[in-house]
């Protein structure tokens, strides 16, 4: 059955190498190997929103792992390996409830067993005045596979104050749902995915910094969820995204105040807003505690609906998959980092929560199973 979205997990999962806004600007000086694990887990649902069966949802563990480290003077090597191990239920239909509101029917608490493998390298030159990289990579899974890779750039101005990169990226993903058979679905499609960014970072003073990232991607092929009982949705997509990045440090606190916004837009209707901020605290030299609050909210898609259609023709497009509604959320999360000799290690807790309540678009169709999860997450770091 359908399992969660790539981008909920890259959201909760906090990768070690965050596809933020910036390119490192100077080569690795020491080699690093990194670990982290990482549970999520999501909240049963309430009896009310779904009456028949189990209320169990997802429960998924995150292994990841990284490699970095110079090659001579100018190149430097990145190798990232994920590996996770996923159980649990999703929506699979809504219907109409005795007292007329939507009600949700899940998977099976057996319904989903899968685990996933990923592996990608990366290398990059770097420039007197700025650097080049590429990377590519492989993923895995039960009924997945995705082959990406991707190209980028910067180059530094105004005495190094300023940098602009771009990036460019390409993803051939297949698509073979493991109950095909069972539930006259598709036995096999494809989807691909390109994606381009341009970044501007600019260093204000000795204190504060700003970067701002503009990007677009367009999917085509299969863009459907094949293991809803009613799910047709386009087979194209373009997104657009807008990311903007403050950092300040504050001498008299001896901390730092991070303040991130996103807008994005794509042409399935769906408009979203994400805004964070998080204080770094230093304790000492070795210390550092860093909590976060974070708020999303976004419209819904064009053709969402809250209670599936069984009568409408195939062609039309509905979809009653709670991540095309209209809903914010409202996630907070403590870290606790510290430093000792040639390790760092990374203590991370957080919880999320999903409305329609806290929505700022208007919301005509509530819709059932929105996520609850709590995240925890320990990384460990060695330098040599």
């Amino acid at each position: 059955m359908a399992k969660p979205s790539r981008s909920l997990l890259a959201l909760s999962t906090t990768a070690l190498a965050l596809p933020g806004i910036a390119i490192a600007d100077a080569p690795p000086v020491n080699s690093s190997l990194s670990y982290k694990v990482s549970n999520y887990q999501e909240d049963d649902l309430d009896r009310a929103e779904s009456p028949f069966g189990d209320l169990g949802r997802y429960d998924i563990d995150v292994h990841q792992f990284q490699f970095i480290s110079p090659i001579g003077r100018a190149f430097s090597l990145q190798i990232d390996a994920n590996y996770e191990d996923l159980s649990g239920a999703s929506p699979w239909f809504t219907t109409l409830g005795p007292n007329g509101s939507p009600i949700v029917n899940l998977s099976g608490a057996s319904g989903i067993q899968d685990r996933r493998a990923e592996l990608n390298v990366g290398t990059r030159y770097y420039l007197e005045n700025g650097s080049i990289g590429g990377n590519v990579g492989y993923s895995q899974e039960n009924d997945y596979r995705a082959t990406y890779g991707g190209i980028s750039g910067e180059r530094h101005f105004n005495d190094d104050l300023t940098t602009v990169s771009i990036g460019l990226s390409y993803s051939s993903d297949d698509i073979f749902p493991t109950d095909a058979e069972i539930f006259n679905r598709v036995i096999s499609e494809d989807k691909s995915s390109a994606s381009a960014v341009l970044n501007i970072s600019q260093i204000i003073n000795q204190v504060s910094t700003f970067q701002t990232a503009f990007s677009i991607t367009e999917q085509s092929g299969f863009l459907t969820d094949p293991y809803k009982l009613v799910d047709t949705r386009p087979d194209k997509k373009t997104q657009i995204a807008w990311s903007n990045s403050y950092r300040r440090y504050m001498r008299a606190a001896d901390a730092a105040w991070h303040i991130n916004y996103r807008f994005y837009h794509d042409d399935f209707g769906v408009t979203s807003h994400t805004s964070d901020m998080s204080w770094h605290q230093n304790l000492g030299s070795s210390v550092q505690i860093i909590p976060m609050l974070r708020y999303y909210t976004q419209s819904a898609a064009n053709f969402f609906t809250n209670v599936d259609d069984f009568t409408s023709p195939a062609t039309n497009f509905q979809s009653s998959d709670y991540r095309l509604s209209a809903f914010g959320a409202i996630s907070g999360a403590l870290t606790l980092k510290t430093t000792f000799g040639n390790w760092d290690a990374t203590l991370t807790g957080e919880r999320y929560l999903a409305n329609e309540k806290y929505s700022a678009f208007n919301v005509s169709q509530p819709s059932t199973a929105l996520v609850r999860y709590v995240r925890v997450s320990l990384g460990l770091d060695y330098s040599f």
